[in-house]
């Protein structure tokens, strides 16, 4: 009497099998084999195969890029069953290498720029009906209060003189400190762009334009460092809620983070100072004298390529011209 066959075991098919569980759910997967019959039982076994094994299964990219490019072809495409289904994988708790609602967010923006809006619009409401399914909804928030969270809200303070600056609220959960970078003599805020986005990632940032620079008053007269460290007490109390914070001072803003420390120090929590001093000598208090006059007689066109080598390294210059023309002008 013969054997019965044993058949071989299907590795690439197992290896599909493997990966389509880990980025859909077990719950999907075993709904959708349990409907093989005679007549479709071979495409499933080459979509097993040659998808979830053949492409998923590379090393070449990580899972999260994957679903991302899955998400925009298909929105781009209009395959909106293939999108739910893979939108939920990406979404669902549990599965591998899942999507957060701010990645998802992220990647249909982007899509309404190369795929078109009306895609973007139908990807948005399907991506948050499975929120809903999920138990993941956002929050209700008011279209009038969003802002681009690589610059921050924009914000003056209700005192006079006028403080501008811009404020990036903690990405992920409760803002672990409240930090204040203050730039240096002839910047603004925008110069601590990519430095407060990181940040911002657990921490809400405040960037502010020192009085005299960026869209803050412009002063009459002259302005002592007791001055602007009332205007930074002022700006911690209206746009700080009057929390201690961590100020982040370069240069003048060092400058200007010690005399708030000497004469507000329930306002400050930490100092950090990077290329700052506590005093000018004589040499340097002339100095700067004399880029003072430069300034009022020719402009600050007079001065600006001389400070430019004096912020970035000669290296730099030839290697990032375009930055340095910006933080130029």
């Amino acid at each position: 009497m013969s054997k019965p066959l044993e058949h071989a075991f299907d590795h690439p098919f197992e290896r599909g099998m493997r990966n389509r569980r880990a980025a859909l759910g077990d719950a999907w997967v075993d709904k959708s084999v349990a409907k093989a019959n005679a007549f479709n039982a071979e495409f499933q076994h080459f979509i097993t195969d040659y998808a979830w094994h053949g492409v998923w299964g590379r090393p070449g990219l990580d899972w999260k890029t994957r679903r991302i490019i899955v998400m925009a072809v298909t929105c781009a495409l209009g395959r909106w069953d293939e999108f739910e289904i893979h939108m939920r994988g990406s979404l669902t708790p549990g599965n591998a290498h899942t999507l957060s609602p701010e990645e998802v967010r992220e990647a249909l923006i982007q899509i309404a720029i190369y795929a078109g809006v009306p895609a973007a619009n139908t990807g948005f409401a399907k991506a948050l009906g499975i929120m809903r399914e999920l138990g993941i909804e956002p929050p209700p928030h008011p279209a009038d209060q969003s802002w681009h969270p690589g610059v921050g809200r924009s914000v003056f303070t209700s005192t006079r003189p006028k403080l501008h600056a811009t404020v990036r609220e903690a990405r992920h959960g409760q803002a672990t400190h409240t930090i204040v970078l203050s730039h240096a003599l002839g910047q603004d805020g925008s110069m601590w762009d990519q430095v407060a986005n990181e940040l911002a990632a657990t921490c809400r940032v405040i960037c502010p334009d020192t009085r005299g620079h960026g869209r803050s008053q412009i002063p009459s007269e002259p302005l002592s460092m007791t001055e602007l460290a009332a205007d930074a007490a002022r700006l911690i109390d209206e746009v700080a809620g009057g929390e201690p914070v961590v100020w982040v001072g370069l240069s003048m803003g060092g400058l200007i983070g010690q005399e708030l420390a000497i004469r507000h120090p329930d306002k400050v929590k930490a100092l950090v100072l990077a290329n700052t001093t506590s005093g000018y000598t004589a040499a340097g208090r002339e100095a700067i004298g004399q880029r003072i006059e430069t300034v009022e007689s020719h402009g600050m066109g007079a001065i600006s390529t001389s400070t430019m080598t004096r912020f970035f390294s000669e290296s730099f210059r030839q290697q990032h011209a375009a930055t340095v023309a910006r933080h130029q002008r």
